[in-house]
């Protein structure tokens, strides 16, 4: 985790915690010190669903206000168009986001293609 994060969990910061096998939680921390199972730290968590939580600082992160999400952002499930290039006008749905903005689309005939964000746009 870095430096960065590591200043917005503070106690009383709002989090999303994944917990393995279990539902995820939103919620505030009550509680943040070391880490007796391994390094880092161990956050306590009251989920709004009242509950207490105990989370390991891998599985924590800011929580995401909805109004910081662009709506228009491509992310896997998108439904895009290319623009430009050999495969100018074709439609599907990304199905990858792989790194260095690179994008992984299946078309509607279930071919795949490999596309820089640049190449597509919100269909």
């Amino acid at each position: 985790m870095s430096d960065e994060s590591l200043q917005l969990l503070k106690k009383g910061a709002r989090v999303f915690a994944r917990q393995l096998g279990k539902a995820d939680i939103n919620g505030s921390i009550t509680w943040v010190g070391p880490n007796r199972y391994g390094g880092g730290f161990r956050y306590g968590i009251r989920g709004d669903d009242g509950s207490q939580y105990w989370v390991d600082e891998d599985d924590v992160t800011p929580e995401i206000d909805p109004a910081d999400i662009d709506p228009n952002a491509i992310k896997k499930g998108s439904r895009v168009r290319v623009v430009g290039g050999a495969h100018d006008g074709l439609e599907g749905d990304v199905y990858t986001a792989g790194a260095k903005g690179r994008f992984g689309v299946r078309d509607d005939n279930e071919e795949t293609y490999w596309f820089e964000e640049g190449q597509l746009e919100i269909a």
